[in-house]
């Protein structure tokens, strides 16, 4: 979710805390009783008309925030909320999986930029080009030496039967 969407998914949850702040703005079995009164979806939808806010960013919050997942808001809000300080935990709960979400969008940005920085590096660098070795020269490893000025190494055999450790046996080249 985009940070502006975040940003007013949390300022719609921020309208929903204040609006539950009393128990009587608090109802159960509609949107809506006529005195004032919402359920949690009711008053979603009163407040972000009232306010101009977008409900899907709010609603996706609310849904993660539920006890169980999968749970409706308005079967959470008719049957499994006990109260409202229920209600206005799981509204917390939203807007702290908000502050998640957009710490989350910030770090992978982060990450993304630093990769694409990585990338620009590897293809300033000039790159090896195999053809640039002239084809009648033999190739030989900088740390190699001829044939002619290696020193010869006594060979040794080591020999184990059943455990037994022989001592090493020098061969003659």
């Amino acid at each position: 979710m985009p940070d502006a969407e975040i940003a007013k998914a949390v300022q719609l949850l921020d309208l929903m805390l204040e609006f539950f702040a009393d128990e009587g703005h608090w109802t159960r079995g509609g949107y809506d009783d006529g005195n004032g009164g919402h359920c949690l979806v009711g008053a979603l939808l009163h407040l972000s008309r009232e306010h101009r806010l977008p409900t899907g960013p709010a609603i996706e919050l609310l849904q993660d925030a539920m006890p169980r997942p999968g749970l409706p808001l308005v079967h959470f809000n008719d049957t499994r909320c006990g109260s409202i300080a229920e209600l206005r935990s799981v509204i917390v709960n939203a807007r702290r999986l908000a502050r998640d979400d957009a710490e989350r969008e910030r770090a992978a940005a982060a990450v993304k930029a630093w990769l694409v920085a990585q990338i620009g590096k590897k293809r300033g660098a000039p790159a090896s080009n195999i053809m640039e070795t002239p084809p009648d020269e033999p190739f030989t490893p900088p740390s190699a030496s001829p044939p002619s000025e290696r020193r010869q190494q006594p060979s040794i055999r080591i020999h184990v039967q059943r455990g037994v450790f022989r001592r090493p046996e020098r061969l003659s080249c």
